[in-house]
């Protein structure tokens, strides 16, 4: 069981979203209701609502600036997590992470 982030993360850890969340937030990723909205899922894998489009745009933006402040495995992963927020505001439809 676990918490799938990005169609090619391959994460599906709960223990590992939760710490890949608190890197991105140490890193400043936190900075928009979008990034903070995303994060909490992350860290507490409930009690979510569907992120809209600019929120999904505020997410994508903000991994985006954090990305390359992480370490490579963490940085890919993160990037991926952006792309798939930025392909959901792209979309204008609401992006379900889970």
């Amino acid at each position: 069981m676990g918490i799938f982030f990005g169609r090619n993360t391959g994460t599906r850890s709960y223990t590992y979203s939760s710490e890949l969340a608190q890197k991105v937030e140490r890193a400043g990723g936190k900075s928009s209701t979008g990034a903070a909205q995303l994060l909490g899922f992350m860290r507490n894998g409930s009690d979510t609502k569907p992120l809209r489009g600019e929120e999904a745009e505020q997410a994508a933006r903000s991994l985006r600036e954090v990305a390359p402040r992480l370490r490579r495995g963490d940085r890919r992963i993160v990037e991926q997590i952006a792309r798939d927020a930025q392909e959901a505001a792209d979309s204008g439809r609401p992006w379900t992470v889970g």
